[in-house]
């Protein structure tokens, strides 16, 4: 099984959630992609990490790593990206590699320890943070959002459960490509331009929702983590940033981790990131688009910081087993535009932040990807975290996943190259 394109792929509270904004180039991303944001109460103190508990086995048979195959992974798409970097962690073996050049203009290598935006992947946080809150009696899953963000969706919206908005069964419309720019020169001129959340919600409600009955159909979209952001926002009275700051990033040490509100550049050692812009006389220029406004999706990790991230949300030391067990509950519904070819069959494949996938192996993985405009980065592992998969990827063809060289990677990582 092959990853494949969804049909789709942050005064008073109020008041600073509407002043917390997303950036254009991310939304322009999310638009191009097919796979990638009441009354507040007092704040509580961020919960502490739990104890870590062992991870069942799952009896997947992982072939060894093949250095040469994931290498081979990693350099096989030269016409269309400038950089790579992956982490392969476990008990089942390590390996780290590289390819390209973090940058065009002197050559320089990739680091190993390079940082990168992170795109979709910050659902998951934001899931998580969800989850927490949930967790701490703050929040009903089963009840309708409406109940603690009134005024935000229209009056002839039903009732949209909480849970909805995190396993992409919320019925919300998505942003469309009249939105926001979507060409290259469009996205290098408004690159730093941002927005609120609740415009963006706003802008999103106007189009037709993709089906009637929340929680009867799957289809991946940006519009319910909008509206989660926010509803992290009203019930903590703090931005959604520093919510995964100081609930996540600090307690679990991820210090090379940031999930910046207003910064545009990329602290320490990275990988520019590029968009390749059509020329009059035809061809086309690599522009460097490192440089963003932060928003939604605008958090900034590494390969190690992720791995250790995953690793803690799977041993359960950031939620307990009653919302622990949200991460792993896949709805039994059908996937709007599914096929037999998706993750999914035809069938729901995103839990609460995350993506399931069976590989043609047999070996299941559960993880996210995640795109920007000069960036694209996963994360994947074994439920049992015998085998974990970190990369990030450098595309120059502008926003979304680039799905070959993704499943090159995923296969190199976690299938036997050989095929035997």
């Amino acid at each position: 099984m092959t990853l494949q394109p969804s049909s789709s792929d942050a005064g008073t509270t109020a008041t600073a959630a509407r002043r917390r904004r997303v950036p254009v180039a991310a939304l322009a991303c999310a638009v191009l992609t097919a796979v990638t944001l009441g009354t507040a109460v007092p704040a509580v103190a961020a919960p502490a990490t739990r104890a870590a508990v062992s991870v069942e086995h799952t009896g997947d048979q992982l072939p060894d790593l093949s250095p040469k195959a994931l290498q081979q992974a990693l350099s096989s798409a030269p016409d269309r990206v400038t950089g790579v970097l992956a982490r392969v962690s476990g008990p089942d073996g390590h390996w780290t590699g590289t390819y390209g050049t973090a940058d065009v203009t002197t050559g320089a290598p990739v680091p190993v320890d390079g940082r990168f935006r992170l795109g979709s992947v910050t659902k998951t946080f934001i899931a998580t943070v969800v989850l927490q809150l949930a967790a701490e009696d703050r929040v009903d899953l089963d009840q309708p959002v409406q109940r603690y963000l009134p005024n935000v969706l229209p009056d002839s919206y039903p009732p949209i459960p909480v849970r909805t908005l995190l396993n992409f069964t919320s019925s919300l419309p998505e942003l469309t490509a009249d939105d926001l720019p979507t060409t290259p020169d469009g996205i290098v001129e408004h690159r730093f331009d941002d927005h609120p959340l609740a415009e963006l919600v706003a802008k999103a409600v106007r189009h037709e929702r993709p089906f009637s009955d929340p929680g009867r159909m799957q289809v991946y979209g940006a519009t319910g983590y909008y509206v989660a952001a926010m509803l992290v926002e009203n019930l903590t009275g703090h931005p959604y940033q520093q919510e995964i700051t100081t609930r996540i990033v600090q307690p679990l040490h991820l210090r090379d981790t940031t999930a910046p509100e207003t910064g545009t550049t990329i602290p320490g050692p990275h990988s520019h990131g590029y968009i390749a812009v059509p020329q009059p006389a035809g061809g086309t220029q690599l522009v460097d688009i490192t440089e963003q406004n932060p928003g939604a999706g605008g958090m900034v990790s590494t390969t190690a910081d992720l791995d250790r991230f995953l690793t803690a949300l799977f041993r359960g030391r950031l939620l307990p087993p009653t919302e622990q067990a949200e991460l792993f509950d896949v709805p039994d519904v059908p996937y709007l535009g599914g096929t037999d070819h998706d993750p999914g069959h035809g069938r729901a494949y995103y839990s609460a932040g995350l993506l399931r996938a069976t590989l043609p192996n047999g070996v299941t993985v559960w993880g996210k990807t995640g795109s920007t405009f000069g960036y694209t980065d996963g994360m994947f592992t074994t439920r049992d975290l015998r085998r974990r998969l970190t990369y990030s990827f450098n595309p120059t063809t502008g926003g979304g996943n680039d799905l070959a060289l993704v499943n090159r990677i995923l296969s190199a990582t976690f299938t036997d190259p050989t095929g035997h």
